[in-house]
């Protein structure tokens, strides 16, 4: 399937899933009466508070081929199937397709008066009218849809659309100046005014997160216009999310003051290794805003700058102020009196102060989890295991509770007590599902997941999401076009919803995410998602948080399906899991295309341009481009069956000899045991072949958990209620 192909299979829509907006939880109705009240009225209102929507018909992930949806879609608007609403979803989904084929008469005659009965997607309706008439050469046909677009609908970000085809760029700059076609616009007049101020300044305050913003930030602060205090508090953000350290410390000095731009501040002098001013900077946060969630994580950064006695007085403070952020600083204050000032007695009275009175904490676990090492180091297997007992009662959730499980089960197994080891691997599983260890945990189980043995030969059916869900944030005409997998015209109405907002909340955020994944702005969206764990947030919001990771698209958008087409090709071809190639190509570029690596390796999997040599001479190939995903799937997972083929198929020593090369293997491997190949990946000395051997085989599993409903069944099994 070509790219062209691969977009058009997202617009087969899901008609019939029910949706509470606001963040609720979803569920399946059937309410014809319902949904007909919808059509007439409320469904128009932008206030709408819930849209319920019968069976389950169609599927925005499908990859049915084109021609058999168009022919569903269609024999649902002829024989009329369904409900109202999902037949006029039906016609504008049916359109949507025929546009991207180029069908333009077909897609003019599926939107006839379609706006009538479909009154909250009636702008975006005239605007694929437009489009369809534009591209069958009526240009004076389209010129009138796109002007009655804009008498009906001028304040609709749709509206943006009309005024970009009509050449009204001043009045689109104006009036809708965070869409897409904005940046369209400024950066075309930039490349023929590149001094201008007003448009660098536009760009800089809406588009802070275009890829090449930081050289006309240079000359936009170079020009020293009189800026205000939010667009330098826009430059400086920019800046600082491109690592440009110095130049956001002296932005955020003109910023607008609040708890945010002080600690970013504070953090990017850090950052740029200007530690005394850092350490000015963060006090001036915990003195100006001490109610904020800054403060304490301003008081945090002070222990990793100031001497010993500078960073126990911090810790101290905040174990009097701030108990939420408490355990934090009693680890670290154990470690400096341990370390440092050589004091272990106070070291051993701030750790059991730690576990005492913070137990359930993530440093209490983390804490019990080193305790545990050394007491099974030392031999002492049995008391390791109580240690994580005590663990996982008290901290389950802690970031070393899973990693805990797993090696205590290990050790229990060692010791000959199969069912302690069973019940541990199987908490593994239930508790932290989206695990590395649940992986190690399932494989020990003997469940049909692979192991590092022969992960490549796991080719379990996948079945792709079918369901969308509302998202917690945003206007009912968004959630419509998310819904409809309309992914381009929801990201560019939310662009214009949040119009610049410097400080998103957590229900913003993580639709931020969603939408950049959905439109393949991966490496941002899944980032964006990924912050909600570290973000520093009321304790209302961590709560808000929890409920968030919840909603589907939370975990379908950190694994997306990107490239489906080609990866299953090449992999059937290669005989090497789909989901496997899905978990390297995840961690390698995040599924960006065109990213390219500071080493210079190119692409979705990541090939460095003398290896894609090397491999284009083993295939008699005189022309590839490694940018090309095709070309790029092709080649690496060429490269990922040959160094399987290195080592007897072993996925494990496969995954770290395409991170650390084949000859650094080849050595580890003649220098160190096999005999257990945990043990085995913990020794492999280079940090980053290390982790990534970890990640990458998280990512395969966690590919196997979500959508493999083999897996799912057994997850759910251990997650069901005992009779």
């Amino acid at each position: 399937m070509n790219n062209g192909m691969k977009n058009v299979v997202r617009w087969s829509i899901l008609l019939g899933l029910s949706v509470t907006l606001g963040g609720n939880t979803p569920h399946l109705t059937n309410q014809e009466s319902l949904e007909q009240k919808q059509i007439s009225s409320a469904y128009a209102l932008e206030g709408l508070d819930s849209l319920q929507i019968g069976d389950r018909s169609f599927d925005p992930y499908s990859y049915m081929p084109t021609a058999q949806r168009l022919k569903q879609l269609s024999d649902k608007v002829q024989n009329k199937q369904g409900s109202p609403l999902q037949t006029v979803r039906a016609r504008l989904v049916k359109a949507e397709i025929y546009l991207q084929t180029r069908q333009f008469q077909e897609a003019i005659a599926s939107l006839d008066q379609l706006e009538n009965s479909y009154p909250l997607m009636a702008d975006y309706i005239l605007l694929k009218r437009a489009v369809a008439q534009s591209q069958s050469g009526n240009a004076q046909a389209a010129k009138a849809t796109w002007q009655a677009l804009l008498a009906q609908y001028a304040d609709q970000p749709s509206a943006a659309e009309a005024l970009y085809a009509l050449g009204q760029t001043d009045k689109l700059l104006q009036q809708f100046p965070a869409h897409p076609r904005s940046q369209e616009v400024i950066l075309r007049m930039l490349s023929q005014a590149p001094n201008r101020i007003d448009l660098m300044t536009h760009l800089a305050t809406y588009f802070g997160d275009y890829k090449q913003i930081v050289p006309i930030l240079n000359r936009l602060v170079a020009s020293s216009p009189n800026l205000s205090a939010e667009q330098w508090w826009a430059i400086a953000n920019a800046y600082y999310y491109n690592f440009e350290f110095d130049k956001a410390a002296i932005a955020y000095t003109r910023a607008t003051p609040n708890p945010l731009t002080a600690y970013n501040y504070a953090r990017s002098l850090h950052r740029a290794k200007r530690n005394d001013a850092a350490i000015a900077a963060y006090n001036r946060v915990v003195q100006q805003f001490p109610q904020s969630p800054q403060a304490p994580r301003a008081l945090i950064r002070l222990t990793q700058l100031g001497t010993p006695s500078m960073a126990i007085a911090a810790c101290d403070q905040i174990i009097a102020n701030y108990p939420d952020t408490a355990s934090e600083a009693l680890a670290i204050k154990a470690e400096i009196l341990q370390n440092q000032l050589q004091s272990p007695q106070a070291a051993s009275i701030a750790r059991n102060q730690l576990l005492d009175k913070y137990g359930n904490s993530n440093e209490a676990g983390e804490l019990l989890w080193q305790i545990a090492k050394g007491q099974a180091k030392s031999g002492q297997r049995g008391q390791a295991i109580a240690y994580i007992d005590r663990l996982l009662q008290n901290a389950p959730n802690s970031s070393s509770a899973a990693e805990a499980a797993f090696w205590a089960g290990k050790w229990a197994t060692q010791i000959g007590d199969r069912n302690k080891a069973k019940t541990l691997f199987e908490f593994t599983i239930r508790e932290h599902p989206d695990s590395y260890y649940a992986w190690r945990s399932a494989s020990s189980l003997g469940w049909q997941v692979g192991s590092f043995a022969d992960a490549r030969f796991v080719n379990l059916p996948l079945d792709i999401p079918s369901m969308r869900f509302a998202l917690p944030a945003g206007s009912a005409k968004l959630q419509e076009l998310y819904l409809l997998g309309l992914d381009q015209e929801a990201r560019s109405q939310w662009q214009t919803e949040i119009a610049g907002k410097r400080i998103l909340n957590p229900s913003e955020l993580f639709v931020d995410g969603v939408l950049r994944v959905a439109v393949m702005d991966n490496l941002k969206g899944i980032r964006t998602l990924e912050s909600l764990d570290w973000i520093d947030v009321s304790h209302a919001e961590k709560e808000q948080i929890k409920q968030l990771k919840q909603h589907p698209a939370y975990i379908h958008s950190l694994y997306p399906f990107h490239y489906w087409d080609s990866i299953l090709e090449w992999s059937n071809e290669r005989k090497i899991s789909p989901a496997l190639v899905l978990g390297l190509m995840r961690q390698e570029s995040r599924f960006e295309a065109q990213i390219l690596s500071s080493a210079g390796a190119i692409g979705l999997m990541q090939i460095m341009p003398e290896t894609g040599s090397w491999i284009a001479s083993k295939k008699g190939l005189s022309t590839y481009n490694l940018s090309n995903p095709s070309d790029n799937i092709k080649f690496g997972t060429w490269y990922l069956d040959y160094t399987h083929s290195r080592y007897g198929n072993n996925s494990m020593l496969a995954i770290a000899s395409y991170n650390a090369g084949p000859g650094a293997v080849a050595d580890w491997v003649s220098s160190r045991p096999m005999n257990d190949p945990d043990d085995f990946v913990n020794s492999i000395p280079y940090s980053e072949t290390r982790d990534y051997v970890s990640k990458v085989l998280g990512n395969y599993w966690n590919y196997l958990r979500l959508y493999s409903p083999s897996v799912q069944q057994q997850i759910a099994a251990l997650q069901s209620p005992k009779p």
